[in-house]
């Protein structure tokens, strides 16, 4: 069996989205990394049976389920250049205008990767995805007793996602 010699750090990682979030300036609480879920196909029932009643199945793979879809959190924040202003704004342009946004969801696609590095600080990992879009929007709860900054959550969907390294 392999030795970890570097393991993945969960707390080094780095997400960015070609023209919103990139650079020193973008920053993410924490990513997590979609489910894989194979398509499968012929599964549901049998194609026949032979001499002495055996049952012949045939199982084809046709891709994967879908679209790929991941949260990532970030702090709020008012500033302009902030990751939470930055992303809102592509939330905001990707929305319906009958729903208070820029309708130009097909304009707004964007790519982009989430980045491991090990306890070094060197890239271990790397997934890239593409045309992918925030689908979803949170916020945390307004609280005058929390202790804690408030966060937000941007499900992203997108239409790719591959481990690239």
């Amino acid at each position: 069996m392999a030795d970890l010699n570097k393991p993945i750090a969960p707390s080094s990682f780095y997400l960015e989205f070609s023209g919103v979030c990139e650079g020193e300036q973008s920053v993410f609480k924490n990513v997590n990394i979609p489910d894989y879920a194979p398509k499968v196909q012929g599964g549901q029932q049998a194609i026949g049976t032979t001499k002495g009643g055996k049952t012949l199945w045939q199982v084809n793979s046709a891709g994967f389920e879908g679209l790929f879809s991941f949260d990532c959190v970030c702090i709020a924040s008012g500033d302009g250049d902030s990751t939470s202003k930055k992303l809102y704004e592509w939330f905001e342009n990707c929305l319906p205008a009958s729903n208070g946004g820029k309708s130009n969801w097909g304009g707004n696609k964007k790519e982009g990767s989430i980045t491991a590095y090990d306890t070094d600080g060197n890239e271990i990992a790397k997934w890239q995805f593409i045309e992918s879009w925030p689908s979803k929007y949170k916020c945390a709860d307004l609280d005058v007793t929390a202790d804690a900054y408030i966060e937000e959550t941007y499900t992203i969907t997108c239409e790719k996602f591959n481990r690239v390294m």
